[in-house]
């Protein structure tokens, strides 16, 4: 079978899917995007060529313009153009999108309709709910329109799909408001490539580059988005300022991150180390390094997005310290595992208080970590994973019933 897996985001885990692919014999080109600010998966340690597995490395013109609806709708349309000649000359049996930008699904989906090739959309997060936020606090009541249109359109690429994939059940009572069939939907949870992620001493390069090795290390490593509530990192390490073995290490880009480095200047956060995002070779040592690790993520994202952070931090074998909400997938596997604890977005004391639990109880860090690690050992074989997506993949290639794309939404 000949496959496109398109992750404009370019997650570690979409590429282990690939190689998996290519491992059981099919041939697969992997489309990412160069320009989008992410953490990105070992890009530079791949299969000799000639072993069925083609990268993609995507560029758009400039950085990408995250927050400008007009530039980035440009850029969308660029990238797609780039993707859709290379998959003119590679003509793939299915096509799986994730993490992608809608203008891009559009277009991707449009050309998979018009050649015949079977179109998976791979549903990550709900976009129409970002773009809400975005749209009240930029324009208030007038953002309404906006808002309603991109959902429509969110709505009509789910719908038109050949199929959907969905990362948690979280997402299906929008769908069902949406009008998206359940038999057109299978859920195949995130997982992190837990081969690639391995427990780390602290006495690790990494650490003695960044002079932490003997330090009290709590980490958090990812996007800080629209999703996310930066200033909780920065409270954070102001809370425990006094304690001068304890350094918070936040490494990430973008607006989050430019918040947290103003903060840091502010409030003199000297405790507060800010880092772009490392090379994925380095993530066992980054996670190695803490002693703690967090994710936050905002009230009214909790039900539409789950943290794939939080998927590798439980390969590193290490506590984790969530501020999301508690009935979030990612929250659940924490909680239900005792791999750390999670505590709601608006209790800020709360969370201070269970990162200064763990802080003063090695004993309890340890424990939490090797649970965590174990739940991850037992869910993330990618054998498995490829078999559920295998299915999918099987189903709708013969299943002749067409999904037009021109069906009103």
């Amino acid at each position: 079978m000949k496959i496109v897996v398109n992750d404009h985001s370019g997650h570690a885990f979409t590429l282990q899917l690939s190689k998996q692919f290519v491992q059981s014999g099919h041939e697969v080109l992997h489309a990412y995007s160069v320009s989008f600010q992410s953490p990105k998966g070992n890009f530079e340690d791949l299969p000799a060529a000639g072993s069925g597995l083609t990268v993609l490395p995507i560029t758009i013109k400039g950085e990408f313009e995250k927050y400008s609806l007009l530039k980035r709708r440009k850029q969308e349309i660029e990238y797609a153009q780039q993707l859709i000649t290379q998959l003119d000359a590679f003509q793939p049996n299915v096509v799986v999108s994730s993490t992608t930008p809608l203008f891009v699904q559009e277009r991707l989906q449009k050309y998979c309709v018009s050649k015949g090739i079977k179109f998976v959309y791979w549903c990550q997060d709900i976009y129409a709910i970002a773009i809400r936020q975005i749209a009240r606090k930029k324009l208030g009541f007038m953002g309404f329109p906006l808002w309603y249109y991109f959902k429509q359109l969110e709505a009509g690429l789910l719908r038109k799909s050949s199929h959907v994939i969905s990362i948690t059940p979280g997402f299906n009572d929008l769908f069902q408001k949406w009008k998206i069939r359940p038999q057109q939907v299978t859920c195949i949870p995130n997982w992190a490539p837990l081969q690639e992620i391995t427990p780390e001493s602290k006495e690790n390069e990494w650490a003695k580059r960044h002079r932490v090795a003997d330090k009290t290390c709590i980490v958090y490593s990812g996007t800080l988005g629209l999703k996310h509530n930066p200033s909780i990192l920065s409270a954070a390490a102001k809370h425990f300022s006094k304690h001068k073995e304890v350094v918070f290490i936040v490494i990430s880009e973008g607006l989050g991150a430019t918040f947290l480095q103003k903060e840091k200047e502010k409030q003199q956060l000297d405790n507060l180390l800010l880092l772009p995002f490392q090379h994925f070779r380095d993530m066992s040592q980054v996670l190695g390094t803490a002693d703690i690790l967090l994710a936050i993520l905002e009230s009214d994202a909790g039900a539409y997005s789950v943290p794939s952070k939080v998927l590798a931090y439980l390969c590193a074998e290490k506590p984790i310290v969530l501020s999301m909400p508690t009935d979030n997938l990612s929250a659940s596997i924490v909680q239900d595992n005792n791999a750390g604890y999670c505590i709601a977005p608006d209790n800020l004391e709360g969370f201070f208080a269970q990162i200064e639990k763990l802080v003063t109880d090695p004993v309890l860090r340890r424990e939490m970590g090797r649970n965590g690690r174990a739940y991850a050992e037992k869910n993330f074989d990618t054998a498995y994973i490829e078999s559920q997506f295998m299915e999918v993949f099987n189903t709708i290639l013969n299943n002749n019933e067409a999904v037009s794309v021109h069906n009103p939404i």
